[in-house]
């Protein structure tokens, strides 16, 4: 399991409130990581800044495993993570072994064999208006999250409904990116669709989006579904029959 897969999960379990008198208070948490997307060279500012995850962009350039390496000095119990435009099999494994947690792939330059890598999470930049079918195929694949890298601010209630559909179908949490000047209803909503990680522009960001989104209300359970209860038809008493009188006589 990835780093970025265990972090995901812990911001999505919903603790049980404490019972009885003077129980403890829970410590409030974050419901959602905050991440940055940066060059190499922006690494160490985003760590610095307090970023939950920091993906490197290399889409326009390959990282090396010594680059990886820098990148992960300082803070390397954080989900590190790489946005290559076509990483071959070769290049995922060595990245791995030098420290990255993650890539972000895209379906149409990825090669498949690249899923292969074992002790490395995948997150998928989805296209702009992903298809039904397209999202249903996802299941078969190894993957901890799904990029959105445009979502509508605010939301409409069709635009809820769109990314409900993208979560529902795809069956992964999802991963994205906001402006600085995202509200606490847009992160609340966003949350509510099944967003697990949002991407500021840049570090200087991450301090601001964090606060939102500690202010957020603990997320609602989902309500139980009431069990049918079926009742049998009560038996009726047999009938008694007179025909023992007339026996009688």
């Amino acid at each position: 399991m990835s780093k970025l897969s265990d972090a995901i999960r812990r911001v999505q379990r919903i603790d049980a409130a404490p019972m009885g008198f003077g129980a403890a208070r829970a410590t409030a948490k974050a419901t959602m990581l905050v991440g940055v997307i940066t060059p190499a060279t922006g690494v160490k500012g985003a760590w610095d800044k307090g970023a939950d995850l920091v993906i490197v962009d290399a889409r326009t350039d390959t990282l090396s495993a010594a680059d990886v390496k820098k990148a992960a000095e300082g803070n390397s119990q954080a989900p590190l993570g790489a946005w290559q435009s076509d990483p071959s099999r070769e290049l995922a494994a060595e990245l791995q072994k030098a420290g990255l947690d993650f890539l972000v792939l895209s379906a149409d330059a990825t090669p498949a064999e690249t899923l292969l890598v074992e002790d490395l999470g995948f997150v998928l930049a989805l296209p702009e208006e992903p298809e039904e079918l397209f999202l249903r195929a996802l299941e078969g694949l190894n993957l901890d999250g799904l990029l959105l890298n445009r979502v509508p601010s605010p939301l409409t209630v069709a635009g809820q409904l769109e990314l409900n559909k993208i979560s529902m179908l795809g069956r992964r949490p999802l991963v994205c990116e906001v402006p600085v000047s995202a509200s606490k209803s847009d992160l609340e909503c966003l949350r509510v669709a099944g967003c697990a990680m949002v991407l500021v522009p840049s570090a200087d960001a991450v301090a601001a989006v964090k606060e939102t989104v500690m202010s957020l209300p603990p997320p609602r359970r989902p309500r139980r579904e009431e069990r049918p209860v079926v009742s049998l038809p009560r038996q009726q008493a047999p009938v008694e029959s007179d025909d023992d009188d007339d026996d009688d006589d």
